[in-house]
């Protein structure tokens, strides 16, 4: 007899390809399959938390995407983007204004067929939208109940000086022309105007000057200028001579500084070159993939978000210009701010920056590729230093970092080990959860969810899937108090009509069992003791299951929206059931493919954990684990510690253990031992 123990899981759920792939150091952390559970970086396994109804959708005909939107870690809120509006949400509720007696909804430009192709960055209180097939707009909040989606004005946001006046003083022995013009510049962000309209004086040629000669300029006070620069022209160059604090300046034979010059306005969307992707980097507002040339970015200039004038030299501040340079014209999908600027292709990726490192217009700029595997549409996740994206398919998930042994981004393909996951489907949305167990979440085009805990430097990254009695079709997280709050869109036939919901994951962290949320399209009623819940509606002609204070009610049909319990319950979740599965993967040695074995004994160490769960036998059937005196007296407790189970065995070819959890109660596996006896024959 062979005592066998998995101490980790931290593998995830592997491929049955890798079945017989035991010489694999994956393969004694890994699992044959891992359903509505994660793996969480400490090498345990528990079940996932269940989801709370948060609304239906405006229009439950029509997809709707899920995006972020967050001021800062306690101002967070989830946008509702669907057919031509958006809606808001703010911790797991729709904003309603009373004052209108209406949800706080806003008009926008974009088609269901659209929105999922959206690109966005977010800045403070801006949110900037792309796509090629809109001008780019931004979405700001001036308070909780009032949002406005609003075109860009490309334009700095300070207006040249107007009624400009030139007058010399002196004599005209050798006249000859000048003109001149002038720049406001805006207090605080010293961002700088465009040149106002030009003034020509006529005056003594330059060289004749004399001390007493002189060229006055003057011109109209701007709101909010706390300076002027004036630029007098050289060989059709407007030249930079000298700033003024009012609104008068004296040009006494100043030598005008080419190297410093009037700006040049530029607007390098005119004509519907609509760009396609956003992002920050340098403090400077970086636009990519422009309609007309997938293969552009361009940058605004330092400290500014749509001002892309120019200078004559071009000055360290000015706007930046550069167009990929490759056999195949390949769109720029993504743009990453790293140490570098990471431009994301659909056949590549590239690292952009200047030779020493800064991102500036007087610096030349190089572009050069990093690999060749292409990203698809689906916004890439940075965790740490790491950009984590879907390839160009789809169905793979890549990650991609710096490397310093080679000075160049490098990274792995993360789904290789649990490609079946990923097999005849893709990845049509994705969001990232950092606290607190470090979770990817990719929608899967069946409407399943693969998600994978990842932490690099600990060499953890473990997929595990997750279905519903539905549909899985946008996901996004956002900041909540202590946590980062997964909220997803799901489709479900509800009593024979299409529903979409927004339901958000509740809490994993769960110290007695009655304040576990493990129920899908759930509602919690906390209040005195009641028999009849009402208010589900939602879920009309559906058989939900119950906790009420901490007991299991199972298979209720909810009628005219409510459902009678068993008995009166003071705390209560009602909702969709799921099943969280674990089964090992056949415990085997260097030559015991393929012989006969049979499991004698099972034994889990769990954590927090209500004890009557399932043991699924060699026959399929599954036999309920007993409940320990202590829970049995005490329906919120929760057992730490080792637990035999009793198990259903025969001899067969593989030996494993396979364990359920149907009921809506928390489970944390640790570890699972086995003694297993391994026929001298095959069987």
């Amino acid at each position: 007899m062979t005592r066998y123990t998995q101490k980790s899981f931290t593998g995830g759920e592997l491929s049955p390809s890798l079945y017989a792939r035991n010489d694999l150091a994956k393969y004694s952390v890994g699992l044959k399959t891992l359903k509505n559970g994660f793996v969480r970086a400490e090498g345990c396994v528990s079940n996932r938390a269940g989801l709370e109804l948060v609304c239906e959708v405006k229009n439950s005909n029509s997809k709707v995407r899920l995006i972020p939107f967050s001021f800062n870690t306690e101002q967070t809120y989830i946008l509702e983007l669907g057919d031509k509006y958006a809606r808001f949400i703010k911790n797991g509720g729709q904003i309603f204004d009373d004052t209108i007696n209406s949800i706080v909804e806003i008009e926008t430009p974009y088609q269901e067929n659209d929105i999922f192709n959206l690109k966005f960055a977010q800045n403070a209180d801006v949110l900037t939208l792309c796509h090629n097939n809109y001008s780019p707009m931004e979405l700001s909040r001036k308070s909780h109940y009032e949002w406005f989606l609003e075109g860009i004005n490309f334009n700095p946001q300070i207006l040249p000086p107007e009624n400009l006046t030139a007058i010399w003083t002196g004599g005209k022995t050798n006249p000859t022309v000048y003109k001149y013009v002038v720049t406001a510049v805006k207090k605080d962000t010293y961002e700088e105007s465009i040149s106002s309209s030009e003034v020509s004086v006529e005056g003594e040629i330059e060289s004749s000057w004399g001390i007493s000669e002189y060229v006055t300029i003057n011109f109209s006070q701007v709101s909010d200028a706390s300076e002027y620069n004036i630029y007098r022209e050289v060989n059709g160059i407007f030249a930079y001579v000298g700033t003024s604090t009012t609104t008068s300046f004296v040009d006494k034979k100043i030598e005008p500084d080419l190297s410093a010059t009037a700006p040049v306005y530029k607007n390098p969307f005119q004509n519907e070159n609509n760009p396609s992707c956003v992002n920050y980097f340098q403090q400077r507002k970086v636009y990519g993939c422009l309609k007309n040339n997938p293969q552009q970015v361009v940058a605004s200039q330092i400290a500014t978000n749509n001002n892309f004038n120019i200078s004559r030299p071009l000055a360290a501040s000015d706007s930046i210009n550069i167009t990929l340079s490759e056999r195949e014209v390949n769109e720029i999908r993504h743009i990453v701010a790293l140490n570098d600027l990471i431009l994301l292709t659909s056949a590549g990726e590239w690292k952009l920056n200047g030779a020493d490192g800064t991102f500036s217009a007087s610096v030349s700029l190089s572009a050069s590729p990093q690999s060749f595997y292409g990203c698809s549409h689906v916004p890439p996740i940075v965790s740490g230093n790491m950009i984590l994206f879907a390839q160009s398919g789809g169905s793979v998930i890549r990650d991609l970092g710096y490397t310093y042994l080679s000075d160049s981004y490098d990274g792995e393909e993360l789904s290789i080990f649990a490609n079946h996951l990923f097999e005849g489907k893709q990845v049509i949305d994705m969001a990232y959860a950092k606290e607190p167990y470090r979770i990817l979440w990719c929608v899967m085009s069946d409407g399943t969810v693969n998600a994978l805990t990842y932490n690099k430097k600990q060499e953890v990254a473990g997929w595990h899937r997750h279905i519903t009695r539905g549909c899985f079709e946008s996901v996004a997280v956002v900041r909540e108090n202590f946590e980062d709050v997964v909220y997803f869109v799901v489709k479900r036939q509800i009593n024979g009509k299409t529903k979409r919901f927004v339901e958000r994951m509740a809490t994993r962290i769960v110290e007695k069992a009655q304040d576990g949320i493990f129920l899908d399209c759930s509602l919690k009623y906390e209040g005195e003791p009641v028999q009849k819940i009402s208010g589900l509606e939602h879920l009309e002609g559906e058989m939900i299951n119950i906790l009420a204070d901490a007991s299991v009610i199972t298979d209720k049909i909810v009628t005219n929206g409510a459902v009678m319990l068993d008995y009166p319950a003071s705390k209560i979740i009602a909702g969709l059931p799921y099943e969280f599965e674990i089964e090992t993967l056949n415990l085997e040695g260097e030559n015991t493919q393929g012989l006969s074995k049979i499991v004698n004994s099972i034994s889990v160490m769990v954590d927090k954990t209500r004890e009557d769960f399932f043991v699924v036998g060699t026959n399929g059937d599954m036999v309920q684990n007993a409940r320990s005196i202590e829970s049995i007296k005490n329906s919120n407790y929760l057992y730490s510690g080792k637990i035999d189970v009793f198990a259903v065995a025969d001899y067969k070819d593989d030996a494993c253990v396979h364990i359920k959890q149907c009921y809506p109660l928390p489970i944390t596996i640790n570890s699972i031992s086995l003694d297993v006896t391994m026929a001298d024959t095959n069987a």
